[in-house]
């Protein structure tokens, strides 16, 4: 990878994105360790378009090697399945022999659009979308009511706090990817320190770079400025469900799951049911699979310029 001309730190759809200008980087390169992309929640225009969940679905994703896998569950004793399944690249991977295997039998998807498949089975408790040399497990929760309340004011609470912090893991594949350490003070100030990697500094319409620890800081202009802290799945939230509940570091949370189609990306979030703190999320996307563990809400934090770039 060629050496990073600017960062650019920028909102798309209402998700904030961070990434390096680097000439003809593309997203197969995010596991070199610098990274094209730090922060992402939107890999670019697809060639074709893919539908959004059917109304009602319970919606689940995961991972087959390099592509994206999601699956929706419609309402009904017999529900109907919706897998949609996007490349590395961001294109919807049309014409696979997918399958679902629910109760123990095998049964083969018909195509329903760009990147789509579709079967009608019995009420499933598991399903596993079969692909060539992949097969992605899905759990069902006997229940699952609607979370659309819930995600709602998740993204409420987020947008009034004054800081957060949290560590995020993202990948562009099965191995690698980059461990990056956030830091965001309303309404526009942030930093992020990529693990043997890039650093920046935002202030408002200002910003410094560089392109790991001990090199040299440069200024530039951030424009626009940021609007943080923000959910991490931007402004639109669809398809929202209760998966169930459990504890993260003592704290009781509800495990939800929605999309957000404009991206496309599916997402799972652990949210404190007393706070609505996001405290954990796992985002899949087009060669992206993220997770966040949220570490510090509304505590002092005091971002400055760079002693040496002043």
């Amino acid at each position: 990878m060629g050496r990073a001309a600017q960062h650019v730190v920028l909102t798309v759809g209402g998700v904030l994105l961070v990434g390096l200008i680097v000439g003809a980087v593309v997203l197969t390169h995010l596991d070199s360790g610098s990274g094209s992309l730090v922060r992402p929640a939107q890999v670019g225009p697809a060639k074709d378009v893919v539908a959004p969940p059917p109304r009602g679905a319970v919606v689940l994703a995961g991972e087959s090697g390099t592509n994206a896998v999601a699956l929706a569950v419609s309402p009904g004793a017999r529900p109907k399945l919706t897998a949609t399944v996007l490349a590395q690249s961001g294109d919807p991977a049309s014409g696979l022999p997918l399958a679902f295997r629910v109760n123990g039998k095998t049964i083969r998807a018909r195509p329903c659009g760009s990147g789509c498949y579709t079967a009608s089975v019995s009420r499933p408790r598991r399903v596993d979308v079969v692909l060539p040399g992949h097969t992605v497990a899905f759990d069902l929760p006997a229940s699952t009511p609607s979370a659309a309340q819930t995600v709602a004011r998740a993204a409420r609470v987020t947008r009034r706090l004054s800081s957060l912090v949290y560590v995020e893991s993202l990948r562009s594949g099965p191995t690698g990817g980059l461990l990056t350490t956030w830091r965001l003070k309303a309404p526009s100030e942030a930093t992020y320190d990529i693990r043997k990697g890039a650093q920046a500094v935002i202030i408002g319409s200002k910003r410094w770079d560089r392109d790991k620890a001990g090199e040299p800081w440069r200024r530039s202009p951030q424009i626009p400025p940021l609007n943080v802290p923000r959910p991490a799945w931007g402004s639109v939230a669809v398809n929202a469900h209760l998966l169930g509940s459990a504890r993260i570091g003592g704290h009781p949370v509800w495990v939800v799951s929605f999309a957000n189609p404009t991206t496309p990306a599916w997402f799972t979030a652990w949210i404190d049911k007393s706070t609505y703190r996001p405290l954990r999320l796992k985002m899949t996307a087009a060669a992206h699979f993220m997770l966040h563990n949220y570490l510090a809400f509304d505590g002092p934090l005091k971002i400055a310029p760079p002693k040496t770039a002043r």
